[in-house]
């Protein structure tokens, strides 16, 4: 188990260490790799199996030659043995041998030999046994007819394996110059397959450093054509996407300039306020309350009494004025519908412009900070439509349902030329800005004198809800 264990461990660290050094070749490499390795595999399998059967056929052939040439002489050999000459037959014998050895016959006759059934030697050529015997020889034996003796046949298969080693040298040659010939046609597929890749690599490389400029020629309509053609969809895309981030992140930081300069202008005009308005009153009230320690006189006490009673009464209703200025304390004391009303009963009488109010479920209350946003979006697209839009009518419709809060602001007005307005309405961006805090979105739809309408549309969990005469929780 032990053992077994550590050859798992060690054909597992063989086969990561073999897939490390495969993966870390290029494509190129990879490609010129396997077509010279199916071409080497193939041809080293073609060779040994030609070496193989062009062997075994010589063989047979050669058998068959000297079964042939038995047959041949077996009427001579017949009358020789039965004459008992022992010097006639060695003479036949070493004749025919060196005829058929000669360079006219595709045969070598190492010896030729006539024997009895019993085993003793009747004839013989070569006469003599080379030293260590026969080797790579085919013996053929055939019986002589009426003697009761057998010839004896060994021919070499030098020429069959000199033959066998000059094809397989061919078949060596032909094999290198397939190779040469696949590696030249491989390279110049890789070439063209790749040439593709390494142009994506490196237009890849400059997009990660924000150059979204990167376009490819499409090569052909393969795979890697449609390749390129989705790198270029998607570096267009990417493009576009950072030129409209940095168009919101201009705006944004022009939004926030402006918002930064719109908030220090409202401090300076309720310091403005303060010290015009509410700092004389209390001035006044403070002169007042001077005058009145030095009057004696009850019924010149009770006038002046009144009278800083209306100093402190108006007093009170600007500061009133002010604090709603800054937030409207109903949209937390009684919530945004209850405000939203009150606002627009004021935006009435300012502007002389009628709006229409319909609410469809909001029985209950939303986060705080949705319903600021929703009291300031629907104040700024109001503010707008007093602004720009030359409108008598308007209307607001606040609709949420399950998990969704619609706002819809539409006015009768001029309308708006959205590509020139695009990007440069600074109200229109601070909606937009608000809506994303939730991942809203704000949709326009308006045609030059056909009014215009704003919608925007905010998720909301029913989770962060609140009851409608409850108190608001973070």
């Amino acid at each position: 188990m032990q053992s077994n264990g550590i050859n798992r461990v060690l054909q597992s660290r063989l086969f990561q260490r073999f897939w490390d050094v495969a993966g870390a070749a290029s494509i190129r490499v990879k490609v010129l790799g396997i077509v010279l390795g199916v071409i080497v595999l193939l041809s080293l399998f073609v060779t040994l199996q030609m070496r193989a059967v062009l062997g075994d056929t010589l063989r047979h052939e050669l058998e068959h030659q000297g079964e042939a040439l038995n047959e041949q002489y077996l009427n001579d050999l017949s009358r020789l043995v039965q004459a008992g000459d022992r010097r006639v037959l060695d003479g036949f014998l070493a004749t025919w041998r060196e005829h058929y050895s000669s360079g006219g016959h595709n045969t070598i006759v190492d010896y030729v030999l006539i024997a009895s059934d019993g085993g003793d030697l009747l004839a013989r050529a070569p006469v003599a046994v080379p030293d260590g015997g026969y080797t790579d020889i085919i013996t053929i034996t055939t019986p002589i007819p009426d003697t009761g003796a057998y010839i004896e046949l060994g021919l070499s298969e030098r020429n069959v394996w000199e033959t066998v080693s000059v094809v397989t040298i061919q078949l060596i040659l032909i094999t290198m110059l397939m190779i040469a010939v696949g590696f030249a046609a491989a390279f110049f597929l890789t070439w063209i397959l790749t040439r593709p890749i390494y142009d994506l690599v490196a237009a890849t490389e400059a997009v990660t450093r924000g150059d979204f400029s990167q376009r490819l020629p499409r090569w052909a309509n393969d795979e890697i054509g449609q390749l390129t053609v989705a790198f270029n969809q998607m570096t267009e895309s990417l493009g576009q996407a950072a030129r409209e981030r940095d168009e919101r992140d201009r705006m944004r930081a022009q939004y926030v300039s402006n918002v930064i300069t719109a908030q220090e202008d409202e401090r300076k005009r309720i310091a403005r306020e303060l010290h015009d308005s509410t700092g004389q009153s209390l001035t006044s009230l403070l002169v007042g309350l001077k005058n009145l320690k030095e009057t004696g006189d009850p019924a010149e006490i009770g006038v002046r009494i009144d009278s800083l009673r209306e100093v402190v009464g108006r007093t009170l209703d600007e500061v009133r004025v002010m604090a709603w200025q800054l937030r409207p304390s109903m949209l937390d004391d009684l919530g945004l519908t209850s405000a939203l009303q009150r606002y627009i009963d004021d935006y009435q009488q300012r502007y002389a412009i009628k709006v229409d109010f319909v609410f469809n479920g909001m029985d209950e209350r939303l986060p705080v900070e949705m319903e600021t946003s929703i009291y300031r979006i629907i104040q700024e697209s109001l503010t707008n439509i007093a602004r720009h839009a030359q409108a008598s009518t308007a209307s607001v419709m606040i609709d949420r349902r399950r998990s969704t809060v619609r706002l819809i602001v539409e006015d009768n007005g001029v309308g708006l030329d959205l590509q020139a307005v695009s990007g440069k309405s600074l109200g229109l961006q601070g909606i937009r800005e608000r809506a994303a805090l939730f991942n809203g979105r704000l949709t326009i739809e308006s045609q030059p004198g056909q009014g215009t309408s704003l919608f925007v549309e905010l998720p909301c969990d029913d989770t962060l809800t609140h009851p409608k005469n409850g108190q608001n929780h973070e």
